[in-house]
């Protein structure tokens, strides 16, 4: 929790600070919404992969960086596959 704090404390971009104080405080919704107005919306991107939320991601990835598509789309894949 320090160490995150610690690494918000260098950003001065509101909606990209108010993005990373939701996911502390586990309002993922609202942290992709902040994300996605900020001058990195590849953040709430990256934040849906890390909660392994695929098909949001996926649907992320097709608006904002389409060369991730086929990584995400092999971890869904493995994850089926346990499931």
């Amino acid at each position: 929790m320090v160490w995150a704090l610690q690494n918000m404390e260098t950003i001065d971009e509101l909606p990209l600070l108010c993005g990373h104080a939701c996911i502390l405080l586990g309002n993922y919704n609202e942290a992709e919404q902040f994300f996605l107005q900020s001058s990195e919306p590849v953040q709430a991107l990256y934040l849906r992969r890390d909660l392994m939320q695929w098909e949001q991601a996926l649907n992320l990835a097709q608006k904002l960086k389409a060369d991730e598509i086929p990584y995400i789309a092999r971890e869904y894949a493995q994850q089926l596959e346990f499931t």
